[in-house]
């Protein structure tokens, strides 16, 4: 019972830190949909908080790692998640505080089905992770692993449609700083995807 309880800790440990990615996604979906420039301020800091609750669930894994004799899935693949999750809250926050510093007055419409896709893609890796205390078992992991694939793949494509339409514009501020925000975001549906790798891989280890 006592090794079960430390296994459990594992997986509710993933499936909160990706919780706190899926809130941070919505939250920017929020704001790039209703963008309100004299809030973006106050809208910041409630990433940001969002964003500091994740990296303590980080560091319990961090802790709970460094002292645990056995786990119920490779250390290793343990801390890569744990690390990916982070950075998917990271680059989240981090396209925020683009919009924020550059001090952006009207979104740019097709950032928006980014955002979108983003958000989904998070949710589809929140089902992975789901089921990953039960992936032996699970009739359905495989196919939420796909779906990030599908997904992320999807988010490369309307990355490259829109930083094509972005290079179409004369202002070369405006390419710099929405080039740097759909990179952000691009990034995080790159991360989505190296999470459900290390999942697959895990599911390849142990079949």
């Amino acid at each position: 019972m006592k090794k079960k309880k430390k296994d459990d800790f594992y997986y509710k440990n993933l499936n909160s830190c990706v919780e706190y990615s899926k809130k941070a996604a919505e939250f920017l979906k929020e704001i790039v949909t209703d963008y309100e420039l004299d809030t973006i301020q106050e809208k910041l800091d409630v990433m940001h908080e969002l964003e500091h609750q994740a990296d303590v669930k980080k560091h319990k894994m961090t802790s709970a790692l460094s002292q645990a004799f056995i786990t119920p899935i490779e250390r290793e693949d343990l801390i890569a998640l744990s690390n990916y999750l982070d950075d998917i809250t990271d680059a989240v926050e981090e396209a925020l505080m683009q919009i924020y510093m550059y001090g952006i007055t009207q979104i740019r419409q097709d950032v928006i089905p980014m955002v979108e896709l983003l958000s989904s893609c998070i949710s589809a890796l929140k089902d992975v992770l789901g089921e990953l205390k039960r992936f032996k078992h699970s009739k359905d992991i495989k196919k939420y692993i796909i779906k990030v694939n599908d997904l992320e793949e999807s988010g490369d494509k309307l990355y490259v449609e829109n930083m094509y339409r972005l290079h179409q514009e004369q202002d070369v501020k405006t390419i710099l700083v929405w080039s740097n925000i759909y990179e952000s975001i691009e990034k995080c549906m790159d991360t989505c995807e190296h999470a459900a790798d290390i999942v697959a891989t895990v599911i390849i280890k142990n079949s």
